[in-house]
């Protein structure tokens, strides 16, 4: 299987033995041995996924790397998280994919299939759409970051609030609820009205960055 390792906190590695890695596009910036690249418009889906992708408008450009040898990978110097997907989904914000790898696949959840109503008024606070990516199986997911992420746990007695902006993804059983309240940033003059929070419950793990986009 592709070996993941960090570099430093801003660059990966994909080690690859006669295997196959996804990537965004224009994030390689070096390799060794004999990798070959082509461009990739499935990445780990099927058809109806891709064409699900065309319509909704999540999408991200792919290049696979296919061979041995080891691949860096790096992109705008924004920070690097691998976050391992065992027998799971990870639900993520596609502009966040830097890599993947092949035992994983991929594909398009409508947010409304994830708390109901309160799932799509998520993806319209957030500006991040209502669709995201689903990544299933046993694989690394290597993410970007402004800032090193986080993974907080959320449990049936501690649900964790995430502001939309912050949010990078999750696995594991959650629901989310929009929920409103004022936050500091109302009181110093940042901003007005009603600020707007998610409120993740169930059994799981969401990750958040430092800082938001």
């Amino acid at each position: 299987m592709p070996v993941y390792q960090q570099i430093n906190e801003k660059m990966l590695e994909v080690k690859l033995s006669n295997e196959e890695v996804f990537a965004r596009k224009g994030a390689m910036v070096s390799y060794q041995g004999d990798v070959q690249f082509s461009r990739s418009f499935l990445a780990g889906q099927g058809v109806q996924s891709l064409a699900m992708r065309a319509v909704t408008n999540e999408g991200y450009a792919m290049m696979a790397a296919k061979g041995s040898g080891s691949v860096y990978y790096a992109h705008a110097g924004l920070f690097v998280t691998i976050i391992p997907v065992r027998g799971e989904t990870l639900y993520v914000e596609s502009d966040t994919l830097l890599a993947f790898d092949a035992r994983l696949t991929a594909g398009t959840m409508f947010l409304g299939n994830q708390g109901g109503v309160q799932g799509v008024v998520r993806g319209a606070v957030s500006g991040q759409g209502l669709f995201t990516t689903t990544l299933q199986g046993t694989g690394e997911v290597a993410i970007l970051s402004d800032g090193n992420t986080i993974g907080l746990p959320v449990t049936p007695d501690v649900p964790v609030f995430v502001d939309p902006q912050a949010y990078i993804g999750h696995t594991g059983q959650l629901s989310s609820n929009i929920v409103t309240d004022l936050n500091w940033k109302t009181f110093v003059g940042q901003a007005s009205g009603e600020s707007y929070q998610v409120k993740f419950t169930g059994q799981g793990t969401v990750y958040i960055q430092a800082s938001e986009r």
